[in-house]
């Protein structure tokens, strides 16, 4: 997306919880599958937060075979801070849509696009099951502001230093479409 802001975390299970939309929460209320939540366990996130001004249109972060995107259904309530004081479990109960892409280079890596209120609206514009490049069109959101959650799995990525440090102090950091954030691992 362009341009977001960036949060990532080197290792998931260094944090009990991680953030999205400022708030906390687990990776297994995230992604409803005890399957995934074990396959994910030790690996990396990468998390882009669009603001209702931004770009919104996704985009493959790496070169593979994405499979069908599948709703999680869920509601679409705001994420204004004044929601999430009543009630945080807004961020894993809002509709997400969830896809993994098969990499040669990086093994299983999941995408998940979030929606929130007047962004019920998550598009897919690719073909599930046909080669995509890294940086080819996913889809796009209806309007306003929402996130993309990325991640990879143990061992394969080293995000670049600076997003770390600022991600361990609770920064987020502007970014444009195609800026580095680190190195595939093989």
């Amino acid at each position: 997306a362009f341009p977001p802001t960036l949060h990532t975390a080197s290792k998931i299970e260094d944090y009990k919880e991680f953030f999205i939309k400022g708030k906390p929460f687990t990776l297994e209320a995230y992604f409803k599958n005890q399957a995934l939540t074990e396959k994910y366990k030790g690996g990396s996130l990468f998390i882009v937060r669009l603001a209702p001004t931004d770009y919104h249109r996704f985009h493959f972060p790496v070169s593979g075979k994405p499979d069908t995107a599948k709703i999680l259904n869920g509601n679409l309530r705001s994420v204004s801070p004044l929601a999430l004081r009543r009630n945080l479990s807004i961020l894993w109960e809002n509709r997400r849509a969830i896809m993994k892409i098969d990499s040669k280079t990086l093994g299983s890596v999941v995408m998940m696009e979030i929606g929130a209120t007047c962004v019920g609206g998550i598009h897919q514009t690719y073909t599930p099951n046909r080669l995509v490049s890294k940086g080819m069109e996913k889809g796009y959101f209806s309007f306003g502001g929402s996130c993309v959650a990325t991640l990879f799995r143990k061992g394969s990525i080293q995000f670049d230093d600076d997003l770390l440090e600022n991600a361990t102090a609770g920064l987020e950091l502007y970014a444009k479409m195609g800026d580095r954030c680190g190195v595939f691992k093989s």
